[in-house]
C-alpha cells in the first residue's frame, strides 16, 4: 500500500513509522510541513522556509498546508497518517484524502482543548479523520470529550524497541557508592528540570550521596547548569547533551534511578525506555505516568513542580533486595505486554488494511477484495 505520513520534519518520533512500512515493502512518502533531517523514504518538504510568512503560532503552517494539498493529492496514497493532531492534523484535513488518520501526541490536544480558537478546530479535524490514534488514555478522554464517537478512538503508543533497551537491572551496588539517577527529557519547560535541580539539593543537604546525569537537548540547558551550580550541585550534575538513541541503552544500564518531572505528558517513551531496561522510576504525578506506574508498587509518582516531594520519592528508593528485583522485573513485563513497538506498529498496520477495505467496500461495492496491506513478518 502507498502510505502519505505528514508531521513536522524536527518530529524524530515519524522516523519508527516511515522505517517500519518501508522495511515491510510498502510504498511510504513523508510530507514535512517544516525542515528536517534528511530520511530514507521520498521526503517533500513544503515549508517553503525562504517565503514563510511571519504568521502567529502554527498559522505559520497554513502555506505549508496548501502546498502539501497538491502534494498529497498528487500521490494518490491509500492512506494519510497525520502526527499531531493540530498542524499535521489540520493538513490531513485540508487535503481532504480518505481514510485519514491523526495520532495526537499531548500538547496539541492537552493545550488545544483549552483554546477557544483551536477546540472547535480540532473538533472538525477529528471528526473528518477515518481513525483517530491518541498514546495514552488521557488523550482518548480528551478527545472523547470534544464528541468523538468512541469506536474510531483508540489508544495505540508507538512503543519502544524492547530488544534494543534489554532488561539490564543492576544485580550489585556497594552500599557507599553514589545513588546514579538518570533523566532523558529534552530541556523545555514541559519537563520541569527546575524541579529535579532543586529536589536534588535537598538530597545534597540532606548527606545522600548521588550522581545525576543529563541527556537531551532543548533551549534551557544553560540556565538549568548554572542552577545547578548555584544550588551547590554542580559537580554532581552531569549534562551529556542529546545523544543517539542507540547510546540510552548503555546510560540507562549503568543507572538505578529513572527521573521526570515533566508538567503534561503523552505516553512518555523515554519513561518506556527505563523501565524496559530495569531503572527505577521516579516520575511526576499525571495522568500519563500513572498509567504504567502505580505509586510504592512499581516506582514512585511525586507532585508536580515540588522539589520536597521529588527529594522524598528519590529517598523511597528500594536498596538492593528481592522486592526491587521484583519490581524491575515486573516493569519489564508491562512494557513488552503494552509498550513493544514492533506489536504496536502490527496493529497499527492492521488497522490501515481495515480502513482502506472499509473504503474500498463503499467506493467499489462488488470489489471487497483485501487490501494488499497484510504486512509480512520480519
Amino acid at each position: 500500500m502507498r502510505i502519505c505520513f505528514i508531521a513536522l520534519g524536527k518530529f524524530m518520533h515519524v522516523d519508527a513509522y516511515l522505517d517500519y512500512f518501508r522495511q515491510h515493502g510498502h510504498d511510504v512518502h513523508f510530507v514535512t510541513l517544516a525542515p528536517g533531517p534528511r530520511r530514507e523514504v521520498p521526503t517533500y518538504d513544503v515549508s517553503n522556509s525562504k517565503r514563510l510568512l511571519k504568521l502567529p503560532g502554527k498559522w505559520s503552517y497554513l502555506p505549508a498546508m496548501l502546498r502539501a494539498r497538491r502534494v498529497v493529492r498528487s500521490l494518490a496514497p491509500d492512506i494519510v497518517h497525520a502526527h499531531y493532531a493540530t498542524s499535521a492534523g489540520l493538513t490531513a484535513y485540508v487535503c481532504g484524502v480518505h481514510p485519514y488518520v491523526v495520532t495526537a501526541h499531548g500538547t496539541d490536544l492537552t493545550q488545544g482543548v483549552k483554546s477557544t480558537v483551536w477546540r472547535p478546530l480540532l473538533k472538525r479535524i477529528l471528526q473528518k479523520a477515518d481513525w483517530v490514534n491518541p498514546v495514552s488514555d488521557e488523550l482518548r478522554n480528551m478527545i472523547l470529550s470534544l464528541g468523538i464517537p468512541a469506536e474510531k478512538v483508540e489508544t495505540l503508543t508507538l512503543g519502544i524497541d524492547t530488544k534494543r533497551f534489554a532488561f539490564q537491572p543492576v544485580s550489585t551496588r556497594a552500599p557507599a557508592a553514589p545513588i546514579r539517577l538518570i533523566c532523558t527529557r529534552n530541556f523545555e519547560a514541559i519537563y520541569d528540570h527546575q524541579t529535579i535541580i532543586d529536589g536534588l539539593a535537598i538530597l545534597a543537604n540532606r548527606g545522600v550521596d548521588f550522581q545525576a546525569t543529563f541527556v537531551g537537548g532543548g533551549s534551557q540547558r544553560g540556565p538549568l547548569e548554572v542552577r545547578a551550580k548555584e544550588r551547590g550541585i554542580g559537580a554532581r550534575t552531569n549534562f551529556v547533551g542529546a545523544v543517539p538513541n542507540s547510546q540510552l541503552p548503555e546510560l540507562l544500564a549503568n543507572n538505578d534511578i529513572y527521573i521526570s518531572a515533566s508538567r503534561h505528558d503523552g505516553t512518555s517513551l523515554s519513561l518506556l525506555e527505563a523501565m524496559a531496561s530495569g531503572v527505577y522510576p521516579v516520575v511526576s504525578d499525571i495522568n500519563a505516568n500513572r498509567a504504567w506506574i502505580r505509586d510504592g508498587h512499581n516506582g514512585r509518582l511525586h507532585k508536580v513542580g515540588d522539589p520536597q516531594s521529588f527529594a522524598e520519592s528519590v529517598l523511597a528508593f528500594p536498596p538492593q533486595s528481592g522486592e526491587r528485583m521484583e519490581c524491575l522485573r515486573l516493569n519489564r513485563e508491562l512494557i513488552v505486554s503494552r509498550g513493544d513497538r514492533m506489536v504496536n506498529l502490527q496493529r497499527l498496520g492492521e488497522v490501515y488494511g481495515r480502513l482502506i477495505l472499509t473504503k474500498r467496500a463503499a467506493n467499489h461495492p462488488r470489489d471487497i477484495r483485501p487490501a494488499a496491506s497484510t504486512l509480512r513478518a520480519p
